[in-house]
């Protein structure tokens, strides 16, 4: 299995001049101006590395569900045009009330309240935080299954911040920015293999509705198996704050 972890490792080289010059060029680009940033001083785009930065188009990936007994389930294509060229396509946008993909870009889904997740090859956002305005946070809960969870916890939410106090970028060990999904996968260095941690997300919104989400697989699609970032996930809506 391809590993995901190939774009920030192999590619470091010559990422590192490309992240300097976006972190010194895009203070001045109005269309880059933090809609929830933990700080007024520092736009969380600067820090993005490269093969993160926002890009002003819309995925070509789907997202294809269906509904049962209250649980939606399928797939979602977060591929970004595979390992080399991820760094040139842009995050899917997701809207998990909906079970649809928002046509939205990098740059407009800063400002945006209409998805709730995104997803980029093996790094995942809220919008919340330094990710969007959306107004949402995350309770990561240790669970086998979507079933073992009924309801959302009264508290242990958090959003995405992956700004450290001095405007670098926090991430995880494989270059991903943290944000509140945290390190969600385990990694295996001799097959590549990305397993999905036996966790539930809980998705809370501002208006207290909440959302539970499962990622089952990290390369979900049963006639590719080797086709990593085509995730299998489900999800279901739980009672409101």
């Amino acid at each position: 299995m391809v590993d995901p972890r190939l774009v920030p490792s192999v590619f470091s080289a010559w990422l590192a001049p490309a992240l300097l010059v976006v972190a010194a060029c895009s203070s001045s680009d109005a269309t880059m101006s933090a809609p929830d940033a933990g700080s007024s001083s520092c736009d969380p785009a600067t820090v993005l590395p490269s093969n993160y930065r926002l890009i002003a188009a819309t995925s070509t990936g789907l997202v294809t569900v269906a509904t049962s007994n209250g649980v939606t389930s399928g797939t979602i294509d977060a591929t970004a045009g595979g390992v080399t060229a991820a760094a040139g396509n842009p995050y899917i946008y997701v809207d998990l009330r909906a079970g649809t993909k928002v046509a939205i870009t990098d740059l407009a889904a800063r400002t945006s309240a209409d998805w709730d997740i995104a997803l980029k090859r093996s790094s995942l956002r809220v919008n919340g935080g330094d990710s969007g305005a959306g107004g949402r946070s995350l309770a990561v809960l240790p669970a086998a299954t979507l079933a073992e969870v009924t309801a959302g916890p009264a508290d242990g939410y958090a959003i995405d911040d992956f700004t450290t106090a001095g405007c670098t970028l926090d991430s995880l060990p494989a270059g991903e920015p943290k944000t509140a999904f945290g390190e969600w996968y385990d990694y295996d260095d001799t097959t590549h293999a990305v397993t999905p941690k036996a966790e539930v997300y809980v998705i809370e919104r501002g208006d207290g509705s909440r959302t539970a989400l499962r990622i089952d697989a990290y390369a979900g699609d049963p006639s590719m198996p080797t086709r990593t970032a085509f995730y299998r996930a489900a999800w279901k809506q739980l009672p409101s704050k």
